[in-house]
């Protein structure tokens, strides 16, 4: 969660690039991550040298006489009294492109293990006349950090910067490459509840999005649960992973445990660089195209090895089209047309979307799991491939749900419908079958959802509506009953929806080696903890810094306001006395003739008053400096406080009052005005941060619905048949008392064939409302239940019966009038 301020400093990154010429919106991200990747590089190489390896800015053979690789840290390039471009492009970025010749032979478990030559074609485009925009970009990336300082804080900072950079991408006027939703990713990684040391592969993995939300997953699943903070759209904040042990925690930082593929080199860069800040260690995030052909690709073999990975997460790309020619020929894993024309060797399908589900079936092993964004037309689709690829993930493996996503949830990319399709691999690639329907589909049941709400508007500015409904947290639940319990689990609230609870929080980030911030003598613990090493540089909610203040920040806000109208009123009646008492001596006489007027009165005292006053603002102003420098919402809460201060001490009942009193007016109150305007300043400083709406980790607040938002089909059902006999006439019809079906009556059907032998289904077998007599049809919209609730009628049954009759009767009528008239009869 970046702070309001820091998002500001960011879109400031952004603009400048842009500003600078570099319009195209891949280009500049990739730019900025450059210097954001070469900041964390100096750390990164820290560690290395830790571990014994040398350093990469050490002078090797072969470089020039006059080049010193330590100039190509960042500690260096952000102190260059005046930032030249020339020095990133002719010295930095020419070192960065040989950065793999100067890695160890030892270097696996370093980030820089998988760096595989993806540096060398990294340039420097910024305009090398543009040297004032380089040093104000290099002072706002160490501004962004500055306050983090070092560490986990630094690196929860940068990579919280680096996905609010991607997402700046999705802005109008800056579409570049498709971006998946954060909220759907975290769901997606939710429904597969992976374990550490399973291993995950996107093989369309642009920026990496399903990667580290998979490493996030598991370091909340693993940390302490009371210390857990969760955004209201699922994003974790304070995930510690203590709960894992050595071997777990290092397999949820081993990047070999998180593999993904795009095809664009820049997407596959910006990608890996997107892991290594979000401190993964030896991430693969490799460039190659998972479609096309591996032969002489050693390294693309490696990764797609079938049947080698526990998940797959991706949103594939939509609708396109693969180049025949250039698909990997492999028949067991892209089916072939088959029969006996000329093109029976070709692949069933060019289309991406179906030959990326063959692959993902592939990639997994037996029992492995995936979760895929799809367009609708994968679900319905009546083509041969379509059709094939439905019954294949019926019949061999087991479709554990559809769930449907609302219309505009890719806006502004694409208005496209989708669903995402969560299946479990139960078929071996060398034990796959010819469909024969004699044997029943591996799938029995499918559970469908339809999301109607994911926290987000519908339309194309896709605005956050924060604590509003959001199905996603529902269907989450609803999900994990019928996984672990079947059709009984998916009865379960099968009308209510259910949701987490909301509330607002006022966060921001604890800066004990920053006396700057002047709430707490440095060195102090907040708090009264022992140990304040554990809040530095951390985001914090400000009732955990302060346990005098509420969590809720309206009402921190009431209570800071109430405390310290109190004490503003003290010292401003005690800051202008001496002004009244001025105003008192001047006015003595006349007062005592009856010489003045009361407006004479506060002329003398608004005379005698200015000074005071502005030299009460003046200590005021100075106090400013505990509040933060941008967005600060205490800072208004201040100026307001002592402008309702200063106007209750100058109130003109009060000032007469005094004036008119016998004796000379007196302060009530003693106290060393600077020191405490700074006290109060201080109290109300607390209230400095950002607000956020959090959710409980428990989805268990009930909301009674009208319809089931979910439902449960059965992929095959048979039809009931109350004429068949067995042909010992033991048996007679196709269902037993209790409704269900007689496995005698099934092995009849499949012994004469469900289908003819142009492999259509034969009439009045199966249910008309099953999934298989639908042509495998998944399309959730197919099977939802019909609502009766609107039909309902005070009518009884045997009347509504009679209406219908009535109404058929004057329908027929009226067609017969119809045909005389056409016939000339009338």
């Amino acid at each position: 969660m970046l702070a309001p301020h820091i998002k500001k400093k960011v879109d400031k990154l952004w603009n400048r690039f842009w500003a600078a010429g570099l319009t195209n919106p891949l280009v500049a991200v990739e730019q900025i991550t450059y210097l954001l990747f070469l900041k964390r590089l100096e750390e990164i190489d820290q560690r290395r040298v830790a571990r014994g390896l040398t350093s990469i800015y050490v002078r090797r053979d072969g470089d020039a006489p006059e080049f010193d690789p330590e100039t190509c840290r960042w500690s260096h390039i952000r102190h260059l009294e005046s930032t030249n471009p020339k020095h990133l492009a002719e010295v930095v970025f020419p070192w960065l492109r040989t950065i793999d010749s100067r890695l160890s032979t030892k270097e696996d478990g370093s980030e820089l293990a998988s760096l595989n030559n993806r540096m060398t074609d990294a340039y420097f485009q910024l305009d090398l006349n543009k040297g004032q925009i380089l040093q104000q970009t290099i002072d706002d990336i160490e501004a962004l950090f500055a306050r983090a300082g070092e560490g986990s804080a630094a690196q929860d900072v940068m990579g919280d910067t680096f996905e609010y950079l991607l997402s700046e991408v999705a802005t109008a006027g800056k579409n570049g490459q498709f971006r998946t939703p954060r909220h759907l990713i975290r769901f997606m990684v939710e429904l597969l509840d992976p374990e550490p040391g399973q291993r995950v592969i996107d093989p369309a993995a642009g920026t990496g999005g399903f990667l580290f939300s998979t490493q996030q997953y598991l370091m909340r699943k693993y940390s302490t649960q009371a210390n857990l903070k969760l955004e209201w759209d699922g994003t974790p904040h304070k995930t510690d992973g203590v709960n894992t042990t050595s071997e777990q925690y290092a397999a949820i930082h081993n990047g070999a445990n998180f593999v993904g593929l795009d095809n664009d080199r820049t997407m596959a860069r910006i990608g890996w660089m997107n892991l290594v800040l979000h401190d993964m260690s030896n991430p693969h995030l490799l460039q190659g195209d998972s479609l096309s052909k591996r032969k002489d690709k050693e390294q693309l073999e490696q990764v797609l090895a079938s049947e080698t990975y526990d998940f797959v997460l991706a949103n594939p790309p939509f609708t396109g089209t693969v180049d025949s020619d250039d698909l990997e020929p492999d028949s067991l894993l892209f089916p072939r047309v088959g029969g006996s024309g000329k093109k029976k060797n070709e692949a069933i399908t060019n289309k991406s979307e179906l030959l990326f589900l063959w692959l993902m079936l592939d990639l997994l092993r037996v029992g492995g799991r995936c979760a895929v964004i799809i367009p609708e037309g994968v679900l319905f689709g009546n083509t041969e491939a379509h059709i094939r690829l439905r019954r294949e993930l019926l019949t061999e493996h087991v479709v554990e749900g559809v769930i449907s996503l609302p219309g505009g949830v890719f806006q502004p990319y694409t208005g496209v419908k989708t669903s995402i399709l969560v299946f479990r691999k139960e078929t071996r690639r060398d034990e796959r079958q010819t469909f024969t329907s004699t044997v029943a589909p591996c799938t029995e049941y499918i559970w469908f959802y339809e999301i109607e709400k994911d926290g987000y508007s519908d339309n194309a500015k896709r605005n956050s509506l924060p604590g509003q409904q959001n199905d996603l947290w529902d269907a989450l639940e609803k999900f994990k009953a019928w996984y672990k319990h079947g059709r009984e689990g998916a009865q379960l609230n099968e009308k209510t929806l259910l949701q987490p609870t909301y509330w607002p929080e006022r966060w921001r980030q604890a800066l004990l080696r920053d006396t700057a911030d002047k709430l707490t003598p440095a060195g102090q613990a907040f708090a009264g903890l022992p140990d304040t090493s554990m809040w530095d540089g951390q985001i914090w909610s400000i009732h955990e810094l302060f346990p005098d203040l509420p969590s809720d920040p309206e009402a921190a806000e009431e209570k800071v306001r109430a405390d310290a109208a109190v004490g503003l009123l003290e010292i401003s009646i005690q800051a202008l006395t001496p002004a009244i008492q001025k105003a008192w001596d001047a006015t003595l006489n006349a007062r005592i003739a009856g010489k003045i007027t009361d407006t004479e009165l506060l002329e003398a005292w608004k005379k005698a008053a200015k000074p005071a006053e502005s030299e009460f603002r003046k200590l005021a102003r100075e106090r400013e400096s505990f509040f933060e420098k941008e967005d600060s919402p205490a800072l208004p809460v201040w100026k307001d406080l002592l402008k309702t201060a200063l106007a209750e001490a100058q109130a003109d009942a009060y000032v007469l009052g005094a004036l008119r009193d016998s004796q000379p007016p007196k302060a009530m109150t003693a106290h060393d005005i600077g020191q405490r305007l700074t006290e109060i300043a201080r109290k109300v400083a607390k209230l400095d941060g950002f607000d956020v709406t959090l959710r409980s980790l428990a989805v268990d607040q009930p909301t009674e619905l009208k319809a089931a938002k979910h439902w449960v089909v059965p992929v095959r059902a048979w039809a009931r048949n109350d004429e068949w006999q067995s042909e010992d006439g033991q048996l007679a019809g196709s269902h037993d008392a209790d409704g269900l079906v007689r496995p005698a009556y099934v092995q009849a059907v499949l012994n004469a064939g469900l289908y003819d032998n142009k492999g259509t289904l034969k009439d009045g077998l199966l249910d008309p409302d099953c999934i298989e007599a639908r042509e495998w049809n998944l399309s959730a919209g197919q099977y939802k239940p019909f609502d009766f609730s609107p039909l309902k009628s005070d009518k009884n049954v045997a009347e509504l019966i009679g209406v219908l009759k009535s109404t058929e009767q004057d329908i027929i009528k009226g067609l017969d009038k119809l045909l005389a008239m056409v016939e000339g009869r009338e």
